[in-house]
C-alpha cells in the first residue's frame, strides 16, 4: 500500500464560485444531497440540515463541519450562509475545530470577560481558552465585545494562529504582497496574509485585489475551517479514511484500504450525504481508487462521505536521498536548526545540491512524524516545477507517548545543476497542496 500511495495523487478540483480563496473564494468540499433510503441514488435533499443552503456553493463544507459538530444553524432550520460571521463566532468555531473545549475553571475564573468586555455568558469559556492558546489576544477583545464582523485581513491572522504558525508569520514581515490594494492592508496583518497565501488557505481575487476590509460570510468561514482542518492531521484523526477498493451499490457497502494497509468495510447508514470531488454524488459513481473520508455525527446521526478521484502523478520521478540531520554539512544543519522550532516547508541550495525540508515544529510528546516520500518534476521552456510529497501523522488520542519535547523533521537532497526553478509545491499523499514556496535561496 505504501508503494501504491506513492504512485498516485489526487486531482483536487477547486471550486471558484465565491470570492475568498484561490482566485475567487473559499474552495473546499462543497454541495450536498441526501438519500431517500438505502437505495444508492443518494440524492434526497432532506438529509441536508439547512433549507437555505441546499445547492449553495459551500454546501459540502457546511455539511462537513455540521457532521463534525463544529457549526449549527438557526432554530428555523436555516444556516444563513451569506450572513457575515462575527469575530466572536469565528473564534468559537476555531476553538471547537481545534478541540479546545473550556473547563469549569475557564468559565468560573474568567467572569471579568462578561463584566468588562460584554462577552456573553455562553461564550466566556471559549474566549478564555482562545486567550490561553493565543488564538485571540486581549487587545482584540474590543472587536468581540462590539460584535464586529470578521474581515478578511483578520481572518488571515486567526487562521495563522489556529495553524500554530504565528512565530512563522514573523519571518514573513519583509514579504511583498502582490495585491493591487496592498496599501489598504494593515501593516501588522501583512505577514499573516503572506503565510496563508503560501499555505493556500487564502488568496486574492481575480482582479488582483485582496479586499482586506471585506466581511467574511458564514459560508466562507466554514470553508476556512475545512481548509485549516486539512492542514492539521489530528483534527481528522478518528475518521475512517483510505482508498476505496470495492463499491457494492446494491448492498450499500464500501470496502476501504486504510493507510496502514488494513481493510475495513463500511455500510451506509440511514442518513448520509455523498460528495465526489466537491460535488453532490451517488454511491454508484464512486469507484475503486477514489480516496474517501467518512465523517459521522453521533448527535445528529448524519454521516458525510467525502470522496476524491485519485490520478497518477504526471511529473517525472526525481531521485533524492533522505539525510540524517547530524550528517549534514554544518551550514545546512544550522539551516535546519533555524527552521525546526516551527512548522515549515522550505528548500535551499548548497554545494550543488537542492535540499527539501519539512518540519512539524516543537511538540511536547513523541508520536508525531513527518516523511518526504516522493519528489517529482515537470520541465517546460522556462524551468522546472517540483512537487514534494509529504506524509504526516499524529499520535492517537489514547496512544501511550513519551512526555518529551521533540522536533519532527524530514530532509532530503537531490542534485542541482543550476536550472531555473519555477515553483515548488509541498503536497500530501493525495496531491493536496500543503504549501507553495518561493524559489530556493542559497544556504550560507
Amino acid at each position: 500500500m505504501k508503494h501504491q500511495k506513492k504512485s498516485v495523487s489526487v486531482l483536487l478540483v477547486l471550486l471558484f464560485t465565491a470570492s475568498f480563496l484561490l482566485n475567487t473564494g473559499f474552495s473546499y468540499r462543497f454541495s450536498s444531497f441526501g438519500t431517500e433510503s438505502l437505495s444508492m441514488s443518494a440524492t434526497a435533499p432532506s438529509n441536508f440540515p439547512f433549507n437555505d443552503a441546499d445547492g449553495h456553493w459551500a454546501e459540502a463544507a457546511i455539511a462537513e463541519m455540521y457532521a463534525k459538530e463544529i457549526i449549527s444553524g438557526y432554530e428555523d432550520s436555516t444556516f444563513r450562509p451569506n450572513k457575515p460571521v462575527t469575530f466572536l463566532e469565528a473564534v468559537i468555531t476555531l476553538c471547537k475545530l481545534l478541540k479546545y473545549e473550556p473547563t469549569e475553571v475557564d468559565i468560573t475564573y474568567n467572569s471579568y470577560l462578561n463584566d468588562y468586555f460584554n462577552i456573553p455568558d455562553w461564550a466566556v469559556g471559549y474566549i478564555s481558552v482562545a486567550l490561553k492558546h493565543e488564538i485571540v489576544l486581549y487587545s482584540e477583545l474590543q472587536k468581540i465585545s462590539q460584535q464586529q464582523p470578521l474581515i478578511r485581513q483578520d481572518a488571515a491572522v486567526l487562521a495563522v494562529r489556529a495553524l500554530g504558525l504565528a512565530k512563522q508569520a514573523k519571518k514573513k514581515k519583509d514579504t511583498s504582497l502582490p495585491f493591487i490594494d496592498v496599501s489598504q492592508i494593515d501593516e501588522h496583518t501583512k505577514p499573516y496574509i503572506a503565510l496563508v497565501c503560501e499555505r493556500k488557505v487564502m488568496n486574492g481575487l481575480p482582479d488582483g485585489s485582496f479586499q482586506p476590509a471585506s466581511p467574511i460570510s458564514r459560508a466562507e468561514m466554514v470553508v476556512l475551517l475545512s481548509r485549516i482542518a486539512q492542514q492539521i492531521p489530528y483534527i481528522n484523526s478518528g475518521e475512517l479514511a483510505g482508498l476505496i477498493t470495492t463499491v457494492n451499490g446494491q448492498d450499500g457497502l464500501v470496502i476501504i484500504e486504510k493507510p496502514d494497509s488494513s481493510i475495513e468495510e463500511f455500510s451506509l447508514p440511514e442518513k448520509f450525504l455523498i460528495y465526489l470531488d466537491d460535488e453532490p454524488s451517488e454511491l454508484n459513481r464512486l469507484s475503486a481508487g477514489n480516496h474517501l473520508r467518512v465523517i459521522s455525527s453521533k448527535t445528529t446521526g448524519l454521516t458525510v462521505l467525502l470522496a476524491q478521484q485519485v490520478v497518477p502523478d504526471t511529473g517525472a520521478i526525481v531521485e533524492f536521498e533522505p539525510i540524517n540531520v547530524y550528517s549534514l554539512p554544518a551550514p545546512v544543519r544550522e539551516w535546519v536548526e533555524t527552521n525546526k522550532a516551527t512548522e515549515n516547508y522550505v528548500a535551499g541550495i548548497y554545494d550543488n545540491n537542492l535540499y527539501f525540508l519539512t518540519t512539524r515544529g516543537e511538540k511536547m510528546t513523541g508520536g508525531y512524524t513527518v516523511e518526504i516520500t516522493k519528489v517529482s518534476g515537470t520541465v517546460d521552456e522556462t524551468g522546472i516545477n517540483y512537487r514534494v510529497w509529504v506524509e504526516r501523522s499524529d499520535p492517537a488520542k489514547d496512544a501511550f507517548v513519551k512526555q518529551v519535547i521533540t522536533y519532527p523533521v524530514a530532509i532530503v537532497r537531490t542534485n542541482f545543476s543550476g536550472q531555473n526553478i519555477n515553483s515548488i509545491f509541498f503536497v500530501d499523499e493525495f496531491n493536496q497542496v500543503l504549501a507553495e514556496i518561493p524559489p530556493p535561496a542559497n544556504i550560507n
